[in-house]
């Protein structure tokens, strides 16, 4: 049998014919080259002329049928014109109307062509019609819709960059210059995007494509780590990878990590959960990701023990929700590492089973100042009970609450290292982004691709944070006579400066006295005014030890061990003390801005150095925009360009080794596109290839040991929240006036007056003067303090959080952030 190349001849008239202004008619007699040329031919004159065209009947060489070509095949069995010994074309409205509203005519246009003699020869044809012809609207038909490749690829690099499909159809629109000049609709674009991301789905199945993007991670960079788990059946049942370069990033910032499952992310409901920390910028940064079938101990040991054999040591501590299932993991599998529960969470459910009380008010006040004013545990011990006495909370969510006090409350907390974070904000903030670039009807290879392109984001902005810190320094005046602040705007990066810059603000509001000296220790009282409430004086004091000696610095505040930076209250008691260098330890490597080696790593989404084939291509783009440019600017420019691009194809084909389109550069079709995706029948937008119940029939049996597909479980997903909600997002009702202040200080007073520590602090506050308010005043004094005068050794400072929805966000005696 002789060898037939199936391509030789391709489909050339996959694109919309709407270059030619003069139409050749077909005619009995007329001659062509093949099959190809006489299908454009015909639909070109149906597109000049207005109507369309749909084949009839044809008949296949027998070359061709030996080869396996047929009219049900797919890919390269597929039957297309060139392989077609008879075509009878048919205009779409013939034949007998057989219903209400067809649009069926019984129209008798047909052309008919037949193989004669090693030309495509045009039999007979009728080109009479009984009903109207819309030339002016061929636009708008079926058979000549499409989306050109280059127009198609636009679109997908949109749809990964999280642009809704009706503003991608606006930019194209816009682009191309309004309606006449474009070959598609809204809906056209909508069904060419779904058929992408469904593509993948029928071609190997999703659990496949997962397995081999890991091994092809994996010849990339050897570094590269992946697991997935199966069942019995051998369904995907988890999946976890970390790559080289966030394996790398690990060794520096994975000593606090925040793990979170609350993003399902694909078509199988599957939860996203990455393992997030915290960068020498002070910004997110992913170590590993996992996809979980189920949400329960087994599954999150399964993936804790593959972090400990991706990363070989467990992390310094770990911030989750209050997942029962994640506690039990990590005290299997993380003995003896600090579980911390997300504070914000805490709070949010204090809301939901007390929000309903009458007394909500009150006690959220009172709970509120337990948690961000008690920093010394047994005062927050005492303050806790006082609330669940005073209004008999002594079982439910207070009882549970306070039994896990030492998970979640920042008393407990404050003498550990987390990074500045007190909730999971950053893994959620990960998952809102990936919300941006991943919709549920995606399967596991279009997600595995989207969560490329977000970490290609997050390389990049690391880079750019990287060249600010070393290129551009800090936009912040340096206060040269704070020497913490000199030294260290010198070796941390921007962001992190900015935070001892803020600290450093604090030194106008905070005033330190010596109270006494044990040899080299010296011991001081920082007063620090806070800015809540505003209209009259409020004092919290803090006991900072200095050993000049022995290069000790601490406070009780805790804000260096808890953040990593030098309190304000510290920094006076230096200046104090008349430091002339800062202690090597409190200088931490992690906030410098120093070149890391992970920077150097070359994944599949981040290459230090640009590649020759992405410099070519770069090239390549500069040359053609500034030629089309060019070309737009008058008819002579636009003629020396058709006629050299024409003249250029002609070469670049010769030397690649194709099939010409015409010696003088055909005309008759778009040679520039022949890949234009079409919408309808047998010039359809949805490829054959594609189609799932094609590939159904022609699929072979999975191979044994073949990862399969996990159960599709949609309309499973997480229970939506109920219509009633106890958070009153109204900001008008959120405003308080000097009397629920007053009231709410009163509160606190007659509650927690009793408390030793709290009562000692409020009659010192009551005995420190204060200059800036004067006594011959009448009424309150409103002073301008800005809010870096405040501290809050709760807060998190991962990221900015809208917390302003909520109603006991702002308490009613000041301002505090969570």
């Amino acid at each position: 049998m002789v060898s037939i190349d199936l391509n030789v001849e391709p489909f050339i008239g996959e694109g919309t014919i709407v270059n030619s202004t003069t139409p050749t008619t077909p005619c009995p007699g007329m001659c062509f080259e093949s099959g190809s040329e006489f299908f454009e031919c015909c639909n070109r004159y149906a597109y000049m002329t207005g109507f369309e065209l749909f084949v009839i009947c044809s008949k296949i060489k027998k070359e061709y049928k030996d080869k396996g070509v047929s009219r049900v095949g797919i890919g390269e069995l597929e039957a297309r014109p060139h392989t077609m010994e008879m075509i009878r074309l048919k205009c779409k409205k013939g034949g007998v109307k057989s219903s209400v509203g067809s649009n069926v005519t019984g129209c008798n246009v047909f052309f008919y062509g037949k193989e004669k003699n090693g030309e495509f020869v045009v039999i007979s044809c009728d080109l009479v019609h009984n009903h109207p012809l819309f030339p002016e609207n061929s636009r708008m038909m079926v058979n000549y819709r499409s989306i050109d490749s280059a127009t198609f690829d636009r679109v997908m690099i949109n749809e990964r960059a999280g642009v809704s499909i009706s503003r991608n159809f606006g930019t194209q629109l816009i682009e191309k210059g309004g309606f006449d000049n474009i070959t598609f609709n809204k809906k056209d674009l909508r069904n060419a995007i779904a058929v992408e991301r469904r593509k993948t789905m029928f071609e190997k199945g999703d659990a496949v494509a997962l397995e081999e993007y890991f091994k092809a991670q994996r010849d990339l960079n050897g570094d590269f780590y992946s697991s997935i788990e199966r069942d019995e059946e051998g369904i995907l049942k988890n999946a976890f990878w970390s790559d080289a370069r966030s394996r790398g990033s690990c060794k520096y910032f994975g000593d606090v990590i925040s793990f979170d499952t609350t993003f399902s992310s694909n078509r199988y409901r599957m939860p996203f959960a990455p393992f997030v920390g915290v960068n020498h910028h002070g910004r997110s940064i992913v170590f590993a990701a996992a996809l979980i079938s189920h949400e329960d101990t087994p599954s999150f040991v399964w993936i804790f023990e593959e972090w400990l054999k991706c990363m070989g040591k467990p992390p310094e501590g770990i911030i989750t929700d209050q997942d029962k299932a994640i506690g039990r993991a990590i005290s299997i599998v993380f003995p003896g590492v600090p579980h911390r529960l997300c504070l914000w969470h805490m709070l949010q459910n204090a809301s939901r089973n007390l929000g309903k009380l009458d007394e909500w008010k009150s006690i959220d006040t009172l709970i509120r100042t337990a948690v961000h004013d008690m920093l010394d545990p047994e005062e927050f011990d005492e303050a806790w009970c006082l609330v669940m006495d005073k209004y008999n909370q002594r079982q439910g969510w207070m009882l549970d609450a306070y039994d896990k006090r030492r998970q979640w409350a920042p008393a407990y907390n404050r003498g550990k290292f987390w990074a500045g974070m007190s909730s999971t904000q950053r893994s959620e903030g990960m998952n809102r982004t990936f919300k941006i670039h991943v919709n549920l009807d995606c399967g596991l290879t279009q997600f595995i691709k989207n969560y490329e392109f977000c970490m290609k984001i997050k390389a990049e902005e690391e880079s750019k944070d990287n060249h600010n810190s070393m290129d551009k320094p800090p936009r912040l005046d340096v206060d040269k006579s704070v020497l913490t602040e000199y030294v260290l705007h010198k070796v941390y990066t921007n962001e992190m400066f900015a935070a001892v810059v803020n600290e450093r603000k604090g030194l106008t509001h905070t005033n330190v006295t010596k109270t006494n000296a044990i040899g080299s220790l010296v011991l001081y009282r920082a007063d620090e005014k806070l800015t809540s409430p505003h209209w009259r004086k409020r004092f919290k004091s803090y006991v900072v030890k200095i050993d000049k000696v022995k290069g000790e610095l601490s406070c009780s505040c805790q804000l260096f061990e808890f953040r990593g930076i030098l309190c304000r209250h510290i920094l006076k008691a230096m200046d104090v003390e008349d430091f002339q260098f800062i202690p090597e330890k409190y200088i931490l490597d992690r906030w410098t801005k120093q070149v890391r080696s992970y920077e150097c790593v070359r994944v599949s989404y981040y290459d230090p150095q640009e590649t020759a084939t992405l410099a070519k291509a770069k090239e390549l783009s500069q040359r053609h925009n500034y030629l089309k440019e060019l070309a737009m600017r008058n008819e002579a420019a636009y003629k020396l360009y058709t006629e050299g691009t024409d003249s250029l194809r002609l070469k670049m084909e010769d030397a690649v080794g194709i099939r010409k389109t015409g010696e003088g550069g055909d005309q008759s079709i778009c040679w520039w596109d022949p890949e234009a995706r079409n919408v309808f029948g047998r010039r359809r937008l949805r490829p054959r290839e594609c189609n799932e119940r094609a590939l159904k029939r022609a699929s072979q049996p999975a191979e044994d040991g073949a990862i399969k597909t996990p159960i599709d479980k949609r309309h499973v997903g997480r229970s939506k929240k109920g219509p009633y909600s106890i958070y009153n997002k109204s900001k008008k009702n959120q405003a308080c006036n000097h009397a629920e202040i007053a009231a709410n200080e009163e509160l606190i007073r007659s509650t927690y007056g009793h408390i030793p520590s709290y009562r000692a602090r409020q009659e010192h506050a009551n005995n420190v003067q204060d200059a800036r308010l004067h006594s011959s005043s009448i009424g309150p004094v409103l002073e301008d303090i800005p809010e870096s005068s405040q501290i809050n050794l709760s807060e998190d400072i991962s990221q900015t959080f809208d917390y302003d929805t909520f109603e006991w966000n702002t308490r009613l005696g000041g301002r505090l952030t969570m």
